[in-house]
């Protein structure tokens, strides 16, 4: 038993991989103890690196891959584009990713590492990557935003909340695209009806974001119930970085509202937490929004951020089906000529765009993740009212983020709409009549 605790302890020291930053070449080596797994989702795996601050995403690939896919390449690409998306949005909901190179002496070391944490059903793919991206790590709060007084105790709390298509399909629209079916409910309800024919649920979600968009204040609270109820995907809490909610997860749920949100009665522990979602989520932060139609929600909440982007594929969904990709290649076309759009206009980039190019930034807010990080306030930053909230007798410092900016590619229209269609028949083929959002 010594002996395997004392190779156990070498094993951890080893070092696994190492970062190289593409800006300016410093490396940082990681032994398997200065990292935590954190989450992953279809495309992409999540690595804390606790004593930076950090967080290292990795792409994922096909077991048994060439190791030179995804390429490098691909990685800049992303990295670029996330930072021209993200500048659509105010610069507290940002934050800069930073492009690091990889060096892993071992990368079946590293995925049987990995896979004593990772859920079954992800391990068809693993890690081969050259490149990463590292981002400051949302599970902590951003003190960058906080007046420099503000005092904070207990522990870290971190939502990731993904709001999904925030808008109703125009009837002309799906009409024209759809003429043999009627669209009562949104995209996302109708995909409930699909996800249950294809058996990836259980039930149908509470979820609607067609309320949560809504900006009126009992619908919206109705929406966030109902991710809470039932989290799916779309749904995850951390406390102090460690998943303690989500789809299929319950590790402490109750004990934490009880943590931050006990103010007499328990009961009324998770409609405080609600009041605190909502409220930061309304918050007027900046009072800075890309250019659109006007809505209820206040022009400066990360809310009605992520929807005005999210309004570049609704507009532009016609055009751009005309001429879209059906090739099943992941070939990126669209994006490259935003990038080099990007980089020749400095000024009035967005309006040098085509349809269809900014039809593929909206896609990218179509699933985009919102982070909320939050923590109790014990002194100071009485005069902030941006970045605290009140709930109750408690306040708490906030900090809002948008995530995952990925870009799409050329063949997204044509699968959206070819998912799409396959949704509203599933809800059809279920005798669905009633609903409407």
């Amino acid at each position: 038993m010594g002996r395997s605790k004392r190779r156990a302890r070498k094993n951890n020291t080893t070092v696994i991989l190492a970062i190289v930053s593409k800006s300016d070449g410093k490396t940082e080596n990681l032994s398997r103890d200065r990292l935590v797994y954190r989450a992953e989702g279809n495309a992409n795996l999540v690595l804390a690196i606790p004593d930076l601050g950090q967080v290292l995403r990795l792409r994922k690939s096909p077991t048994n891959c060439d190791l030179e896919a995804p390429s490098i390449d691909h990685v800049i690409m992303v990295t670029e584009y996330a930072k021209i998306v993200g500048s659509l949005f105010a610069r507290e909901f940002t934050i800069e990713p930073q492009l690091v190179l990889l060096r892993i002496p071992n990368y079946d070391t590293v995925n049987r590492w990995l896979n004593q944490f990772r859920p079954s059903v992800r391990c068809d793919k693993e890690i081969r990557c050259r490149a990463g991206i590292l981002y400051p790590d949302l599970a902590i709060l951003r003190r960058d935003l906080l007046p420099p007084d503000i005092q904070v105790t207990g522990e870290t709390y971190c939502v990731e909340i993904k709001p999904k298509q925030g808008w109703m399909f125009p009837e002309e629209i799906f009409k024209a695209l759809f003429p043999d079916l009627s669209a009562k409910l949104c995209r996302f309800c109708a995909m409930q009806y699909l996800k249950l024919v294809k058996k990836t649920i259980k039930r149908v979600s509470n979820y609607c974001p067609i309320d949560l968009f809504s900006g009126d204040r009992d619908r919206m609270l109705r929406a966030l119930r109902g991710l809470v109820e039932t989290p799916q995907n779309n749904f995850r809490m951390w406390r102090s970085g460690q998943l303690i909610y989500g789809d299929g997860i319950d590790c402490g749920l109750q004990d934490a509202l009880e943590d931050t949100m006990l103010q007499g009665d328990p009961s009324k522990n998770l409609d405080n937490f609600l009041q605190l979602l909502l409220t930061a989520i309304l918050n007027d932060s900046t009072g800075t929004t890309v250019p659109n139609e006007s809505h209820p929600l206040p022009r400066g909440s990360i809310l009605k951020q992520i929807l005005d982007v999210q309004m570049f594929a609704r507009d532009n969904l016609t055009t751009t089906v005309d001429g879209a990709s059906i090739d099943e290649e992941q070939s990126f076309g669209n994006v490259a000529q935003i990038l080099a759009k990007r980089r020749s206009t400095s000024e009035n980039w967005l309006e040098s765009l085509s349809g269809a190019e900014k039809y593929f930034l909206g896609a990218t807010a179509l699933d985009c993740s919102l982070m909320m990080t939050f923590q109790k306030v014990t002194a100071g930053g009485d005069t902030e009212e941006r970045h605290t909230i009140r709930v109750g007798d408690e306040r708490f410092a906030v900090s809002m983020t948008v995530m995952d900016l990925d870009p799409k590619a050329d063949s997204h229209p044509t699968k959206y709409l070819k998912q799409t269609r396959m949704s509203y028949k599933a809800y059809k083929d279920f005798g669905g009549s009633n609903k409407i959002c």
